[in-house]
């Protein structure tokens, strides 16, 4: 791999890192205000905005796919839901827990391919 090509990639893996920051704050309000529809576009926006990222990168198919498979679980479990804490709220909440080890996986990658070891502290 050349030097440039090394940076592009770092460059990369650093962007999708800090877009899945932002992403995770919105899917925890999403999942916490169900059903925000201006909220539902901006998190349907960032999924796909980090999936082009991720295409830029090698070795993540695999925490993207797992990603992509949980946000997928996440909004049909809110769906199911109907904004009805009292309806399947276990399932959800279930779903939301998976959903956030996967980003936190995916960015955990994103930051070993950048070079660094730790995420970032996470903002609530």
């Amino acid at each position: 791999m050349s030097a440039s090509e090394a940076v592009a990639i770092r460059a990369c893996a650093l962007h999708a890192a800090a877009a899945l920051a932002s992403y995770e704050r919105h899917v925890r309000r999403l999942a916490a205000t169900w059903l925000d529809m201006d909220l539902y576009h901006r998190v349907s926006a960032e999924i796909d905005a980090i999936g082009q990222v991720c295409t830029q990168l090698p070795d993540v198919q695999v925490p993207w796919g797992a990603l992509l498979v949980s946000h997928a679980e996440l909004v049909h479990a809110l769906w199911r839901t109907g904004g009805e804490p009292s309806l399947d709220l276990e399932d959800s909440a279930d779903a939301l827990e998976e959903h956030l080890h996967c980003i936190e996986a995916l960015a955990r990658r994103c930051l070993r391919l950048a070079g660094l070891s730790q995420r970032p502290a996470r903002v609530d």
